[in-house]
């Protein structure tokens, strides 16, 4: 069992959450949740055929739950600067003439691409709630003496099965989070307007030929 993590922070009152144990998030009320990443996918890209498919995959996603749950899309503008300075670095340290022409033109062309509309990250999540209520009132006397949380467990683990193989249904892909990212991703909606590129050497390595 993954070690449980708590977060201690002055926002944890305040968003009622108690603890983040096993990719699920328990907060007060005996209520849980657990979170899915999906994979993007450029729709007007795909032919009216492949569009059409994405439109009924999605229709018969909602129709097949018999639970709630709730779609969370998160845009926030990138942060370049220190990839610029980065490309810098290499374009000052290069000994090959070529490669540092290479960098050259890729740096003016991130530059210029700056300069016009934000650059945006934009993830889609799959939020999967449960709470004591929805388990029955058996289920409530249980939780009343402290087994919600295995209860929870299972049951999210049930629900999170079955919306992951009807997404895979869509032609996209459904990850749930772990702990980190969980965490992560409850401080970003509270604290984060902007989000820091975190790129390397190797990043820069592959745009050259």
């Amino acid at each position: 069992m993954a070690k449980k993590q708590k977060i201690h922070s002055s926002t944890q009152d305040f968003t009622e959450i108690i603890e983040v144990t096993d990719g699920i998030a328990f907060f007060k009320g005996r209520r849980a949740c657990t979170v899915l990443e999906i994979s993007s996918v450029n729709f007007f890209l795909l032919s009216q055929d492949e569009q059409n498919a994405r439109v009924y995959g999605y229709m018969s996603l909602l129709n097949s739950l018999s639970f709630f749950i709730q779609i969370l899309v998160v845009s926030k503008r990138v942060d370049m600067s220190g990839y610029l300075k980065l490309l810098d670095q290499k374009i000052t340290s290069s000994t090959n003439p070529k490669i540092s022409q290479h960098l050259e033109q890729y740096r003016i062309f991130m530059q210029d691409l700056i300069k016009g509309d934000d650059l945006l990250d934009k993830k889609t999540y799959v939020i999967i709630p449960i709470s004591f209520i929805e388990m029955g009132a058996g289920s409530a006397v249980k939780s009343a003496k402290g087994g919600f949380s295995e209860q929870a467990k299972d049951a999210l683990i049930s629900k999170r099965n079955t919306v992951v193989s009807q997404i895979e249904r869509i032609g996209l892909t459904a990850r749930a989070l772990n702990n980190d990212e969980m965490i992560s991703l409850f401080y970003e909606q509270f604290n984060q307007e902007i989000i820091n590129t975190d790129f390397n050497s190797n990043d820069i390595k592959n745009i050259v030929l």
